[in-house]
């Protein structure tokens, strides 16, 4: 008995990624608001986790900022420094994640396998990691440093 077996391709979402680009621009509002490129604001989570936010470019539409999550490597060796960078756009009110890992112009989708292994749906999970972040410093009551 034969049967036909046909791979199911991933099917991108745009809605569920505007969704989520609007509810991580609204908690990425506040921590922006203040911020200068000669200084970086720094969130402390705990004892062992801090959040750097930098401004990278700031235009009258679009604001670009870098998220550096840094953990002292004394306390939690092995754990690696992860960067994201993120573009704002004001006038739509979304966020969207447009570098990771200094990996630039994700694509909405990608073939399996490719030679970059990057997941086929790579654009939504670095997106959904950042809302995870900032969900991460939303529930431990951010401190920042000075």
């Amino acid at each position: 008995m034969t049967r036909d077996v046909r791979r199911q391709r991933y099917q991108f979402d745009l809605a569920a990624l505007q969704r989520l680009a609007a509810v991580n621009y609204a908690a990425l509002e506040g921590l922006v608001q203040g911020l200068s490129e000669q200084r970086p604001r720094v969130i402390k989570i705990g004892h062992h986790l801090r959040f750097a936010i930098a401004l990278v470019d700031d235009a009258p539409y679009t604001t670009e900022i870098r998220i550096q999550q840094q953990a002292l490597q004394q306390q939690l060796p092995g754990l690696r420094e992860t960067q994201l960078d993120v573009r704002l756009y004001h006038d739509a009110q979304l966020a969207e994640v447009v570098r990771s890992q200094g990996v630039g112009r994700l694509q909405s989708r990608y073939p399996q396998p490719n030679p970059q292994m990057h997941h086929s749906d790579e654009k939504q999970q670095v997106n959904q990691f950042l809302h995870d972040w900032l969900r991460a410093i939303q529930q431990a009551g951010y401190s920042q440093e000075n």
